[in-house]
């Protein structure tokens, strides 16, 4: 067998022809490191998610700095950045919430069978999602940990969990 990997111009005609939305949007509550948001940008076109939502910024967001660490995703991956709360109360009109956070009543994320439209909301690896979000959430998913740490990277714990919801949701059509 010959396997060869395939180039940019081999594998952008062919996305053109299969672009199709994923009922998913992602806020990222406080997360400021942008290694983690190039890599959440780079998830997000992976999996075409309609659109990610930054919080909770701690300083105005560097888009040369996104553009290089998200690979130029940064540049048609749909954002926004939101001022405040009442910003994340209206999207919860919109979309079911469910946070990646260790709570008291979070699941096995390999539990949850998602409920369309929904927003996956991250913390930042210091913080976590912020206490006014949790109240707000629908649900609260976690990835196991069997080792002596508590958690993952965030944009890895993100990637985990948005890549088992697509083949869910895929799997369900």
């Amino acid at each position: 067998m010959s396997e060869k990997q395939l180039n940019h111009n081999e594998i952008i005609p062919e996305q053109k022809n299969n672009i199709k939305t994923l009922p998913v949007c992602l806020i990222t509550d406080g997360v400021n490191d942008y290694g983690n948001l190039g890599m959440i940008f780079r998830i997000a076109d992976a999996l075409k998610l309609e659109k990610i939502y930054l919080y909770n910024l701690k300083k105005d967001l560097n888009l040369r700095l996104l553009r290089k660490k998200s690979r130029t995703t940064s540049e048609y991956v749909k954002f926004e950045i939101i001022e405040d709360f009442s910003g994340i109360l209206s999207l919860k009109k919109s979309y079911n919430f469910v946070i990646l956070e260790k709570t008291d009543k979070s699941i096995n994320y390999t539990e949850y069978i998602p409920k369309l439209p929904l927003c996956l909301i991250t913390g930042s690896e210091k913080n976590g999602v912020s206490d006014d979000i949790i109240k707000l959430s629908d649900v609260s998913v976690h990835l196991p940990m069997s080792g002596v740490n508590t958690s993952v990277n965030v944009a890895t714990a993100a990637a985990v969990v948005l890549y088992d919801f697509n083949n869910k949701i895929n799997n369900y059509e």
